[in-house]
């Protein structure tokens, strides 16, 4: 992988962090930024591995990767806290967190990557152990797909395909829009805005959108990335002004969850356009080389997962414990730190040993079935 592509993981996840504390109201398109970054990379890879590996390996060699890069931690994530809340609950004889009860009247949503699905409906419960985890969800719910269906299109068809898939997330949101506003299905989260965040159909034009423009697109100039940048701006801007007369200027023109002027419904095809290509450009070396292939961005790029998956719970224990006449950004920092060391303590000390075990039991760089040759 490009070092920039990686680098760009930390760059998403510093906006999630941001976001989450409090500090950068557009932050929560970080998760979005990630959405695309999964899609410029895998579909790619699924292409060649659909080229060089028979049916049978081609699913194998795919699912066995992804179980190895995501399962290692987000089980042992999930184990522990379980153990901790279980033990803090039967020990502790007054203690009745409802962060610890919300995590684990959720755990089998969490366990099961089916945790979205839940917080999009009246049941959603808030927790910093996984609410988090949403996103994870979402993801693995594509993996199950979009193998399938890289696979099953022919070559000649797939920008064809491509075109109307990244076209059928508009047509999801406008449906899940419809049936919100109208009250049509009251098992459903009841704010439409955060209901269309939530869901896999709903976001997939992210994923298929970074596809798209890992396979047919270009990068040109760095120029060329702030001026889309700059025109994203202006139109979500002058959207809020038009249809509400405000100017959400701290939001840069896509409040909390694009809930004004319809956004939910156009605001993230916009929004993916912008991250797929800064993503060209970064990889062809176009947009800041030296800031993103800057080695430490890089590494922290590479524990980015571990970020993701601890960050949320550090920023609650570290807010359990406030101090008097420390400032907040202290304490910002602080949790930022913290979750920094364990992910680098979790990457080095378990995730980099079942990452190792990718390429020597499942490969994708394989030769040609035809060929009979195996490697």
């Amino acid at each position: 992988m490009h070092k920039g592509l990686t680098t760009f993981r930390a760059f998403a996840f510093f906006a999630v962090f941001l976001f989450h504390v409090g500090e950068l109201r557009i932050g929560y398109l970080g998760v979005q930024a990630f959405f695309v970054l999964s899609g410029f990379l895998l579909t790619p890879i699924l292409l060649d591995m659909k080229s060089n590996l028979g049916t049978k390996d081609f699913f194998l060699h795919f699912y066995g990767r992804r179980a190895l890069r995501i399962f290692p931690l987000y089980y042992f994530y999930l184990t522990l806290v379980a153990l901790l809340s279980f033990a803090a609950i039967s020990r502790l004889e007054f203690f009745n967190d409802a962060e610890v009860n919300s995590f684990l009247a959720q755990l089998p949503w969490s366990a099961t990557f089916t945790y979205n699905f839940i917080q999009a409906s009246i049941y959603a419960q808030e927790t910093k152990l996984v609410s988090h985890f949403w996103s994870l969800a979402v993801e693995e719910q594509f993996y199950l797909v979009w193998p399938l269906a890289i696979f099953i299109v022919p070559q000649k068809h797939l920008k064809t395909f491509l075109i109307l898939a990244a076209a059928s997330g508009l047509v999801f949101r406008c449906l899940m829009a419809y049936i919100s506003l109208n009250q049509l299905a009251p098992m459903l989260h009841p704010k439409t805005d955060v209901l269309i965040y939530l869901l896999t159909f709903t976001q997939i034009d992210a994923f298929v959108i970074g596809g798209f423009f890992a396979l047919y697109v270009k990068g040109r100039s760095g120029l060329s990335v702030w001026f889309f940048i700059l025109a994203v701006i202006v139109i979500g801007l002058m959207a809020s002004w038009i249809t509400g007369g405000n100017i959400p200027w701290a939001s840069f023109g896509y409040p909390h969850f694009m809930k004004d002027a319809y956004k939910y419904i156009w605001g993230y095809t916009l929004m993916s356009l912008l991250f797929a290509y800064i993503l060209v450009c970064v990889r062809d070396r176009q947009f800041l080389p030296a800031i993103f292939e800057n080695p430490i961005l890089h590494y922290l790029g590479k524990v980015s997962f571990g970020m993701y998956v601890y960050h949320f719970p550090m920023i609650w224990v570290i807010g359990l414990f406030p101090i008097e006449g420390v400032s907040k950004y202290i304490l910002i920092l602080t949790a930022f730190t913290a979750t920094i060391a364990v992910s680098i303590a979790s990457y080095e000390l378990m995730e980099k040993r079942f990452l190792n075990l990718k390429e020597k039991y499942f490969s994708r760089d394989m030769q040609p079935v035809a060929q009979g040759v195996k490697a």
